[in-house]
């Protein structure tokens, strides 16, 4: 399976994974067996005995249980607890809700925050988020000039 995660030794500790297809239907299957290859991970599984049964898992989601989850440092989160938080800046002005986090190869991950013409991208960056309050959903920004919408639309206006 292609890895989305900063922990690949994770998977040598885990008893089962929880595979979702593209409908949303789960099943849980025990781990046999694991090993990381060519920076992938193979995880053999209880029931899934032939190449055949092996290709109907093709383009499934892998998940464990957030128990499981390797416990992050402080300042530290998962993408899945920061997807619906509102997004808010220093001053209190709503920006919306956090909808995506965009995995970046060579740089920091991008926040996508409301949608359509609304949609603003914002810099993961420690000098733009300020704070994440998971109890509260809601993570406080101070971006940095020119990066929200009414900003772009006024220094268009002046050039």
């Amino acid at each position: 399976m292609r890895l989305e995660t900063d922990f690949p030794d994770r998977f040598a500790r885990l008893k089962q994974v929880c595979i979702r297809d593209l409908q949303n239907s789960a099943k849980i299957y025990q781990i046999v067996g694991t090993r990381l290859h060519k920076g992938q991970a193979l995880l053999k599984l209880q029931g899934v005995v032939s190449i055949d049964d092996a290709e109907k898992l093709r383009n499934h989601l892998v998940q464990i249980r957030s128990y499981e989850a390797v416990r992050l440092p402080e300042h530290e989160f998962y993408i899945y607890d920061l997807i619906g938080c509102t997004v808010e800046t220093v001053e209190g002005k709503s920006l919306g809700v956090l909808r995506q986090v965009l995995r970046t190869n060579n740089a920091n991950d991008v926040y996508v925050i409301g949608e359509g013409k609304e949609e603003i991208l914002l810099p993961a960056i420690k000098d733009v988020v300020c704070s994440v309050d998971l109890n509260d959903r809601k993570i406080v920004v101070s971006p940095t000039p020119g990066l929200l919408p009414e900003e772009q639309d006024e220094l268009l206006r002046e050039s």
